[in-house]
């Protein structure tokens, strides 16, 4: 700021573009300094911009050279004028202002301030030499910018709840799509095992469980073929409707849990029984399974039903 008497002494017929910071540390204190300069009264710090910068890199330079602070999360505070005051009848000057942090604790003034404090904005408001301009500046930051930067963060802190809302029913919308039909794939899913275990067991002898009442109902409609119908055609006609359940069942986003290895798995199996072995590595593995599971796109709906070995 040592060039602007020069320039206006040249004629210049334009206002000095400038820009100032009114500095925070982190613990929300105000940085001000006593400037010979502005009539020996505390002032904020910053400059005119050189040709060429912008009005941040300006800034940044300026309290750099007069005070030794680096500064970050720079935000627009407002726009003053300062023409031809009683502290600088010489200057015209239009300020961009701004608000910015520092982490920085090693203060060096140059010749253009003679000391420094830090303050609660509250208590620079108390200070008798404090420079006007500041003064009505840190009044509007306290009454009018701070309110607004509470309601503009509840503004966004609403907006992000009413978007993780939308988030949140699209979600449980798509889960109620996914799974809408579960209870009813419940039901049928019974039969389907029937009718697998039937085609698995049609020539075995009678036993007392569903599969196989439905499979001496199959052989039955195996002897009775009417109409020139064979064993076999009759075989394959209900392997086909088998197929096309399967195939049905498995656009509704049903899967059979497959069981990889003989290990008992809790997350997939239910374990019914358990049969006593004498061979130790047989220990918690399964021995035979009794019925399939099933999973409802990824999510598992019916375990699978087993019998596991254990020690003796």
């Amino acid at each position: 700021m040592t060039e602007e008497k020069e320039i206006n002494n040249f004629g210049c017929k334009y206002a000095i573009s400038g820009a100032s910071a009114f500095i925070f540390n982190e613990q929300g204190k105000l940085f001000l300094t006593r400037s010979p300069k502005w009539n020996n009264l505390w002032v904020v710090h910053g400059g005119k911009v050189e040709f060429g910068e912008s009005l941040e890199e300006a800034l940044k330079r300026e309290i750099k050279e007069e005070t030794n602070l680096s500064i970050r999360d720079i935000r627009y505070f407002i726009t003053v004028e300062l023409n031809r005051t009683e502290a600088r009848p010489d200057l015209h000057m239009v300020v961009n202002e701004y608000i910015a942090l520092t982490s920085d604790s090693e203060v060096k003034l140059n010749n253009e301030h003679s000391e420094f404090d830090w303050r609660t904005p509250e208590d620079w408001l108390k200070e008798k030499d404090l420079y006007p301009n500041v003064r009505e500046a840190i009044e509007y930051y306290l009454n009018e910018f701070l309110p607004k930067q509470d309601c503009e963060n509840l503004y966004k802190r609403a907006l992000a709840d009413y978007q993780n809302l939308l988030k949140q029913t699209a979600k449980e919308k798509m889960q109620f799509a996914a799974y809408a039909n579960e209870q009813m794939l419940r039901e049928i899913l019974p039969v389907y095992d029937h009718l697998k275990l039937a085609m698995e067991h049609h020539t075995a002898s009678a036993t007392p469980c569903h599969a196989c009442l439905a499979s001496k109902a199959l052989r039955a409609g195996l002897r009775d073929g009417r109409d020139g119908e064979s064993a076999d055609d009759w075989l394959k006609g209900v392997e086909y409707v088998v197929k096309q359940f399967k195939d049905v069942l498995e656009k509704s986003g049903i899967e059979e849990i497959k069981i990889e290895d003989k290990k008992f798995d809790h997350n997939l199996m239910e374990a019914l029984n358990s049969e006593e072995t004498d061979d130790q590595n047989l220990d918690g593995q399964v021995a035979r399974q009794i019925k399939a599971g099933y999973k409802l796109n990824g999510k598992i709906i019916e375990p699978v039903k087993v019998v596991v070995y254990k020690l003796k």
